[in-house]
């Protein structure tokens, strides 16, 4: 192999490298290589080599490039990445090898045999700088209503990481209750960024689950290393931070003090990233005591996000309500305005603390109108 080009990082900007390089679908699929590999095998076994096949004569075939993409890894069994370099150059001269987020035992076998010919490339994250500071507060200002100290906490711990000469990750720990914006902020900055949030829920996992996606299982298991090797933004939401089991904590002391996380297949680079948790703690001394303080030393800053008054539960009624009629046509939008259902919902504004519930009740009103229309007209 000529050249090799490993890179770090996500899906959308290694698809953008392959595009700079020219390389289209017609270039030679890592699948495609399994699938030969494993036609050779099977015929060896029963004994019926084909003795003009390209693995058997020696007579390889020049191929101009080959692509190996973060998902094929998780596609192979365990031999496939151990045997990888012979499968590789088995029946092939590939001049261009593109690999996306390999494992490690791949990266060491190229280093050992291919050192010279290796180039590293790797997602370019948009940086943070004092001088958008302003533009993000506009932005954070249009996507979530109310909240205004802890968007002003936000901004500051930006600014902060802006100006560090350390490179090391920002870990802001979202406190407060359901529904009042902390997982809407994280997106919205994420956004902002140009890239999706990477949001991790490990309080949905049991324990072996959670055990195997953080300290790595199979390198055909999903893993908490892979996910952030693969994602678009410095963002990560680690959401329900509190509900994650006391056993883990401790995998995230190196992320967090020296922004580098080891599992069993993968390394990674998190530095100058923002890791954001979110909990339903009320206080300070509720944060200590459940996640312990070794974690809370760790936390970067506290950010308090309070329930919601009137007057912005009813610019998130007019805001919900509008983006759902601007989804009906004129005849169906026209039923719901004449029963007033915006008006409802803000003459009940009080009794609604949670985002996600209120505007879930608004979208349930509006399609049982329109269906009671429809079937009793």
């Amino acid at each position: 192999m000529e050249n090799i080009f490993i890179f770090i990082g996500s899906k959308k900007d290694f698809n953008d490298f392959l595009s700079e390089r020219n390389v289209d679908d017609t270039a030679l699929k890592f699948m495609d290589l399994i699938r030969q590999y494993n036609e050779l095998i099977r015929a060896s076994n029963v004994g019926f080599l084909d003795t003009d096949s390209l693995f058997t004569t020696g007579n390889k075939s020049n191929v101009e490039d080959c692509v190996v993409r973060g998902e094929d890894y998780a596609s192979v069994l365990e031999h496939v990445v151990t045997n990888f370099t012979q499968i590789i150059s088995l029946g092939h001269n590939i001049r261009n090898l593109y690999l996306h987020n390999p494992p490690k035992r791949i990266i060491e076998t190229l280093e050992s045999e291919y050192k010279s010919s290796i180039t590293y490339r790797n997602s370019e994250y948009r940086k943070i700088s004092k001088e958008n500071l302003k533009e993000i507060s506009s932005h954070l200002e249009d996507f979530v209503v109310g909240q205004k100290a802890a968007k002003r906490k936000v901004l500051s711990n930006l600014y902060r990481l802006s100006n560090m000469q350390e490179q090391r990750p920002i870990i802001m720990l979202f406190a407060g209750p359901s529904g009042v914006g902390k997982t809407e902020l994280a997106k919205s900055l994420s956004d902002y960024l140009d890239g999706k949030l990477l949001r991790i829920q490990f309080s949905m996992m049991q324990t072996n689950e959670a055990s195997n996606y953080i300290f790595g299982d199979k390198h055909s298991k999903s893993s908490f290393a892979r996910d952030l090797l693969q994602r678009e933004s410095n963002i990560v939401l680690i959401d329900e931070f509190d509900k994650v089991h006391p056993n883990f904590y401790n995998a995230f002391y190196e992320i967090f003090d020296e922004g580098i996380f080891n599992d069993l297949n993968y390394s990674v680079d998190v530095n100058d990233c923002i890791f954001i948790l979110t909990s339903n703690f009320n206080n300070e001394t509720e944060i200590v005591k459940n996640l312990g303080m070794p974690i809370y030393s760790r936390i970067s800053s506290i950010v308090k996000f309070d329930e919601l008054n009137d007057d912005e539960k009813i610019l998130i009624i007019t805001k919900t309500y509008e983006n759902v009629i601007s989804s009906l046509d004129l005849e169906d939008a026209k039923t719901v305005e004449i029963l007033n259902v915006k008006e409802w919902f803000a003459a009940h504004a009080s009794d609604y603390n949670n985002i996600r519930l209120l505007n879930s009740r608004i979208q349930e009103a509006v399609y049982d109108i329109l269906t009671s229309q429809l079937l009793d007209n």
